[in-house]
């Protein structure tokens, strides 16, 4: 049920096909010991029963929209749910996991009592077929930060993780931000809002559950998806050269490039079996290295629409050019 107020968070959940894991999201939002919220679920053509699942907790959880779209993924959907928001804060939640009932109460308690931009805590890898739980013990430390601290370690994805899910943003940090339509939304602008954030809060709160799943994007080793994996290492490249930060970011923006070539490395293995031609493996790895190295010159000139078309990864040669398969 929907009730046009104006409440202090407002909580984005982009579903997709994730019935079977859906219920459990929506009770730990609606069990939340923090009330003050609006749930903005937007369905993105979802082909189960996620859709009617949405529809009955319309009714059940109050300040609860449920937006449908055509199958357009995740960054349109996001796109969606801000444009619909009203709170002063913003949480994204991923449909497949779920949150401790003082999730909420924690990181705004948090962000009113150190006015900070943003409010980050720890999560769980919840590793569904085993139901095994585990916190994330190699990050950085609670406190309170500046932009250019955290900067230092979101950019090669170390201490910092470029998830959009266990943070509370403040919601001018999204003015005039819209996400790409990749995959990697959320990496392709961590940097630029984390840029905008004058005080960071960490907190070692454990109140998020990942679910680890096999059909999780992030498990996905498709050449589409790793494709896009590239283009938002090359929009953060892009945002550094922007805000002329690169040379003061260089050494982090170093070894997430190690960190991408390694990738790239195992994907391209992993995947040999869909190439079944060495010529593929050889220029992927090529095409791979060519770019990671422009991106580390000073003269990197790629311009936003470049790299929405960037195809650094194919699968199939032909006339002596090669592009991603259809199949």
């Amino acid at each position: 049920m929907f009730i046009q107020t104006k409440p202090i968070i407002s909580i984005i959940l982009p579903v997709y096909n994730t019935s079977p894991y859906l219920e459990e999201c929506l009770n730990s939002i609606h069990n939340q010991s923090f009330k003050d919220y609006e749930l903005i679920c937007i369905d993105d053509g979802s082909s189960d029963n996620s859709y009617e699942i949405l529809k009955k907790y319309e009714k059940i959880i109050t300040n609860c929209k449920v937006i449908y779209q055509n199958n357009q993924g995740v960054a349109t959907a996001r796109n969606v749910g801000l444009n619909n928001v009203h709170g002063d804060y913003i949480v994204f939640i991923d449909s497949d996991d779920y949150i401790e009932p003082n999730y909420l109460e924690r990181l705004y308690n948090e962000s009113c009592n150190t006015n900070a931009d943003v409010v980050i805590c720890n999560f769980y890898r919840y590793y569904e077929n085993s139901n095994l739980k585990l916190p994330v013990v190699y990050k950085k430390k609670s406190g309170l930060y500046s932009s250019h601290d955290i900067l230092k370690s979101l950019i090669p994805d170390n201490l910092i993780h470029s998830y959009l899910w266990n943070k509370l943003w403040k919601k001018e940090l999204f003015n005039n931000m819209e996400f790409p339509m990749i995959k990697y939304e959320d990496i392709s602008i961590m940097c630029d809002l984390f840029y905008k954030a004058k005080k960071i809060s960490i907190i070692s709160d454990t109140l998020y559950y990942y679910r680890i799943r096999k059909t999780s994007i992030v498990r996905n080793y498709s050449i589409s998806t790793q494709n896009d994996y590239v283009k938002a290492y090359g929009f953060i490249r892009l945002f550094l050269k922007e805000k002329k930060l690169y040379d003061k970011y260089k050494f982090s923006y170093n070894l997430l490039s190690i960190k991408v070539f390694l990738v790239m490395f195992f994907i391209n293995i992993f995947l040999i079996s869909e190439y079944k031609n060495l010529k593929i493996i050889f220029k992927n790895f090529a095409s791979c290295y060519n770019f990671i190295s422009n991106a580390n010159s000073p003269n990197f000139n790629y311009s936003t629409e470049q790299l929405m078309n960037l195809e650094v990864l194919h699968s199939t040669l032909k006339n002596n050019t090669y592009k991603e398969s259809t199949e």
